[in-house]
């Protein structure tokens, strides 16, 4: 059991290697080109003891901010290798006429395979604490020591990897989101699609 969280700490260390320094490539323009665009940080979160905790964390906020996160979402594990396409789909019958990012659950994706569910929640506070500690951070990976939380909390380590995606609205039901290179291009091909449907 060991051996398994120490081999997903490691494909997750080399993804994000892999991710931060490869070259920055042309990619295929935004679905939604021609719409509004703007950009926010995205910051995905892992916990480091996979036996306890096998979510990621995918957080969206506005860049330099101290406001609550645009989106916090549980995640399953998935391979994020390579290129990445991270699908979100969520059911207008159970979101109803809310703005798409507050639809509570969703399917997802990673490049067409379907992975498991993603469920919107709001921030703990070992997610606030991780999200202030690299607030000055644009872009990087790294690993996060414990929060110092209350004696008895569980609340391990956190790896992490954060960057800058470019927003594109295509109307109330699509919104897309697609790493941008520190260079200034669009690089590493990461993107999340979200969808109601």
């Amino acid at each position: 059991m060991a051996g398994d969280a120490l081999a997903t700490w490691w494909d997750l260390v080399c993804w994000v290697a892999d991710t931060a320094l490869h070259s920055c490539v042309p990619v295929i323009p935004p679905l939604f080109s021609g719409e509004a665009t703007t950009i926010v940080v995205g910051t995905i979160l892992c916990p480091k003891d996979s036996i306890k905790d096998n979510k990621l964390r995918l957080c969206l906020q506005k860049p330099l901010s101290l406001d609550p996160p645009l989106l916090l979402i549980d995640l399953p594990r998935c391979d994020l290798e390579g290129v990445c396409r991270l699908t979100l789909e969520c059911s207008a019958e159970r979101s109803g006429h809310c703005p798409l990012l507050d639809a509570p659950v969703w399917v997802v994706r990673c490049n067409g395979q379907k992975v498991g569910f993603g469920r919107r929640r709001t921030p703990t506070e070992a997610d606030m604490w991780a999200l202030d500690v690299v607030r000055v951070v644009s872009t990087g990976a790294g690993v996060l020591l414990p929060p110092k939380l209350d004696p008895g909390s569980s609340v391990g380590a956190f790896m992490y990897m954060r960057g800058s995606f470019e927003r594109v609205v295509g109307s109330r039901d699509t919104e897309s989101y697609h790493l941008v290179d520190p260079t200034g291009c669009l690089g590493p091909e990461m993107s999340f699609f979200f969808f109601r449907v």
